[in-house]
């Protein structure tokens, strides 16, 4: 079965008039793709300061910080991997991004405009009141933002002319 985020947009209506939801796992490749791209640049890097370690001082020191927060890194995106989390949800009441990140329809504004094209873009939803922050959806839960940003705004304007919040 494909992940949420790599389907159609009709696929997304479906399950939308189905359950009145839709859940947007995070993908696992480009997390993939993340994972070996830190490798790649912080691997060798790491490797050829070991021969500072012998000498001791400062060197030393910051190894073990560099080491410690690739780990932590690696954690990270190894528990993303594994969890699928954050997911995007998309519900009757609004936008939620991870258990934290949480818009209600009555305060979206306007559906931003996708930046960044590739594997590193994002979406902005912008909020009614211009004080509040933006709700960056990004590209690790759905593939084309393009075709999220055209069907959020169909269902920002189901809401704003049936009223339902």
């Amino acid at each position: 079965m494909t992940v949420m985020g790599e389907a159609s947009p009709e696929v997304w209506t479906a399950e939308w008039q189905r359950s009145g939801r839709v859940v947007f796992p995070v993908r696992r490749r480009p997390l993939l793709i993340r994972f070996g791209a830190l490798v790649l640049l912080l691997a060798p890097n790491m490797i050829m300061s070991i021969d500072s370690l012998s000498e001791g001082g400062t060197d030393r020191v910051f190894w073990f910080i560099g080491l410690a927060g690739v780990a932590c890194l690696f954690v990270l995106i190894g528990w993303q991997v594994a969890t699928q989390r954050p997911a995007l949800t998309i519900d009757r009441e609004g936008i939620r991004m991870g258990r934290r990140r949480f818009m209600p329809w009555t305060d979206v504004g306007s559906i931003g405009i996708p930046h960044r094209p590739g594997f590193a873009g994002s979406l902005p939803i912008i909020p009614a009141d211009v004080w509040a922050k933006d709700l960056i959806l990004r590209q690790d839960t759905v593939r084309d933002l393009s075709a999220l940003a055209a069907w959020l705004e169909v269902l920002l304007a189901e809401h704003r002319t049936t009223g339902v919040s």
